[in-house]
């Protein structure tokens, strides 16, 4: 190839990662608002409910999304890869990645409701360690040492911003341990969403992945949470934005930079997630945000820039 030839590619692969880290950047700020929204909803309803209610929402509309795709797949003379047929292991991939989904969201509803939200962030968070390890021990995925010391930067402002805000108690260890779960699920999640990117649109991965999460729910819903449906227009209305807003806006945008992004570079991006969290709950509840929480910011964000500026960033190919 000559050096004419590579220089198109590599502008072209620039282009593909800024829009997948434009993307991640956008996404992040329906998905920090998610736990406060939550928090706003539990005055009618438990989280679990909260949780069932965002995604039967959200599998009609990726329903309908994916109802359009191939309608207008049928009026295209290509056939696009997505509809040829499914293998054994593309349909096992799909199952486990909708489970995984499904589990990690179940897990930190119920982790919220058996322990502090600050220790739900803190561990909740140590994903991209998760990430990170099952990339190296399962995947054979060799990181360089930019990407390495970033997220190790990153996850350590992480734990700064959270460490004085958490209680660890006898009493919330169920809730922990709960949490740290979640994190490993969300990593999990993530890992076979970047493999399936390039099989499938962002459509029919949140579609399974959504439909799976109101499968699991539908059946143990009335065992866990008393009352099922918010009683009043304000309390649907939070329901339905956070549906809308934070479910197919915000977690299809996470889907959609897993085909530009490796799900490391993801996973340490989404470490942003509490801090503007935090924002959103200073801006809504008057909670205070300390000179010490900038600082963690910054720091948080150093450790983002390293990790997406290395080779390791690089989405893998399968």
């Amino acid at each position: 190839m000559t050096a004419k030839e590579e220089l198109p590619q590599l502008q072209l692969s620039q282009t593909s990662d800024l829009i997948g880290t434009v993307s991640l950047f956008v996404a992040l700020i329906p998905i920090s608002l998610a736990p406060v929204l939550v928090k706003l909803c539990e005055r009618e309803i438990g989280a679990n409910a909260v949780a069932f209610h965002r995604a039967w929402i959200a599998t009609i509309v990726f329903g309908f999304f994916s109802g359009l795709e191939a309608f207008q797949s049928q009026k295209s003379d290509e056939q696009p890869i997505e509809h040829k047929p499914l293998t054994r292991r593309e349909l096992a991939l799909l199952f486990l990645m909708g489970t995984a989904g499904a589990t990690y969201s179940i897990l930190w509803a119920w982790s919220v409701t058996q322990t502090s939200v600050a220790n739900v962030a803190l561990l909740s968070n140590m994903n991209s360690l998760f990430v990170g390890l099952a990339g190296y021990f399962l995947f054979g995925r060799r990181f360089d040492n930019k990407f390495i010391i970033g997220m190790l930067i990153a996850v350590c402002g992480a734990i700064a911003l959270e460490i004085n805000k958490v209680q660890f108690a006898t009493d919330q260890i169920l809730g922990d341990a709960l949490a740290l779960l979640t994190a490993i699920f969300i990593a999990t999640y993530m890992m076979l969403v970047e493999r399936l990117r390039n099989r499938f649109s962002t459509a029919t991965i949140m579609l399974w992945r959504c439909g799976a999460t109101t499968a699991f729910l539908l059946p143990v819903l009335p065992l866990v949470e008393n009352r099922l449906f918010p009683y009043t227009g304000i309390g649907w209305f939070f329901i339905i934005f956070q549906a809308l807003f934070c479910q197919v806006f915000g977690q299809a945008l996470v889907a959609y930079s897993l085909s530009k992004l490796s799900s490391g570079v993801v996973a340490v991006t989404l470490l942003l997630e509490p801090v503007i969290a935090s924002f959103f709950a200073w801006l809504i509840f008057n909670e205070k945000v300390s000179s010490f929480d900038e600082i963690t910011f910054v720091v948080i964000l150093l450790g983002i820039y390293l990790a997406q500026s290395s080779q390791s960033a690089i989405k893998p190919t399968n």
